[in-house]
């Protein structure tokens, strides 16, 4: 039998490989090889918590301790401390002011932190555990003491943000003890205890910042050197 090809004159060494096709020319490209590449989205701007005014006075001109944290700490005075009040106020946005307040307050060699019930609302646990450890060590790098405020039980907390709080009060105890950094256990003190909030349920009264001052006095009592 003739090759078919051979009968017409067309040899079959002549035949165009699929496997070697010649590239379409850029107008024959679909629509989607030719559409330009999105740059990639920018980073979001860091957040800037402002520091609320004191509405107290500060206990001592050379403070040896600096209270940093959320509006549930705006009513608590420490002796021969300064509080700083950052409303809104996530871990990641006090890790951030605390170069600020080592160099304000070069006397005071411990900090202590109370933050983390703004970071409950997000829902995102590990980011959360992460953010704690960055601050912790951040306090730790800069030589000075940390003491950790535990998260406190907001009576308006849903059921979700109950578990939340109290797996990461839960964390915070491990995870202090492993770096052997002084923890205040609030929880036991403020669950169920409406009467140590305000009306919104979230915030702390004059009552609930005494009670959250006095732990906190009592952690500075126990672990805070003479320098």
């Amino acid at each position: 039998m003739v090759n078919t090809l051979t009968a017409f004159g067309v040899h079959s060494s002549n035949v165009a490989d699929p496997a070697h096709t010649i590239p379409l020319p850029p107008q024959h490209r679909s629509a989607e090889q030719s559409r330009p590449t999105a740059p990639p989205p920018k980073p979001p701007a860091p957040r800037r918590v402002a520091r609320e005014r004191p509405r107290h006075p500060p206990s001592s001109t050379r403070p040896v301790a600096v209270l940093v944290g959320s509006s549930m700490v705006r009513h608590v005075t420490l002796p021969r401390s300064e509080t700083w009040c950052l409303p809104g106020a996530r871990v990641e946005d006090v890790q951030t002011r605390v170069p600020e307040v080592v160099e304000q307050h070069p006397t005071a060699s411990t900090i202590v932190v109370h933050v983390g019930s703004n970071d409950i609302r997000l829902q995102q646990s590990e980011k959360l555990k992460s953010d704690f450890t960055s601050l912790i060590q951040t306090i730790l790098a800069t030589g000075k003491k940390c003491i950790v405020s535990g998260p406190i039980p907001s009576v308006c907390f849903s059921d979700m943000q109950f578990s939340r709080v109290r797996q990461l009060h839960a964390w915070l105890v491990g995870h202090c003890s492993r770096e052997r950094v002084p923890f205040v256990d609030n929880f036991g003190s403020f669950w169920r205890r409406r009467s140590l909030f305000a009306r919104d349920g979230r915030h702390l009264n004059r009552a609930g910042a005494s009670l959250l001052a006095s732990n906190l006095e009592l952690a500075l009592e126990a672990h805070h050197t003479p320098r």
